[in-house]
């Protein structure tokens, strides 16, 4: 395949045929769609405080809707708690406040017993030497003889790795193959002695 100049000629004339329209338009439509934003962004105060009090509105009204929303919630559940409690015979009421009152109190010791073991890790940690932060994560086990355990190897790992540590930090060079030769010129101490004669 072989070009002719004439083909050539051919695909050649329709690039120098298209009319040039863009230089006689003297604003480009960049241009005027640059200036139109800038007219329409331009706002007097009390547009802004307008918009601003339209937004508000419709945030709280919003706010009022989700708060309407868990009330309305809040009254069903309250309501078919005391349609149910009405129903009761006075013996279930009874049976109903007593389980009321020792659910309060189970959550109450269950409290003051988490409290407790928390203050005895403490101490068991500062005794061990680690940090006091480690007592809420260890509380999570809630049986104070796992949580020993837990210490105890904790501790025991933790100073492990700083004996290690240790033990690196103060190794020495072993001294280089060879002994040292002190006598002759070399021999700091003879230069003293020889001053003594």
């Amino acid at each position: 395949m072989f070009w002719d100049s004439e083909d050539c000629k051919n695909q050649a004339a329709p690039e120098t045929e298209a009319p040039d329209t863009q230089q006689t338009d003297p604003a480009t439509p960049d241009q005027q769609n640059t200036e139109t934003e800038q007219q329409e962004q331009s706002f007097t105060q009390s547009q802004l405080d307008s918009e601003a009090d339209k937004r508000v509105a419709k945030a709280l009204a919003k706010a009022k809707a989700d708060y309407q929303s868990q009330l309305d919630k809040v009254r069903e559940s309250a309501k078919s708690e005391g349609e149910k409690y009405a129903k009761m015979t006075a013996q279930q009421k009874a049976d109903a406040e007593f389980q009321a009152k020792q659910d309060a109190l189970d959550k109450r010791q269950a409290d003051l017993d988490r409290r407790e073991l928390k203050a005895n890790i403490g101490d068991s940690l500062h005794e061990k030497g680690l940090p006091a932060e480690l007592a809420d994560t260890l509380v999570v086990i809630g049986d104070a003889e796992k949580i020993h355990a837990v210490l105890d190897t904790v501790s025991d790992t933790i100073q492990k790795q700083v004996a290690e540590g240790i033990r690196e930090k103060l190794q020495q060079n072993p001294p280089k193959a060879g002994a040292s030769n002190l006598s002759g010129a070399d021999d700091p101490f003879k230069d003293k002695l020889n001053k003594y004669k």
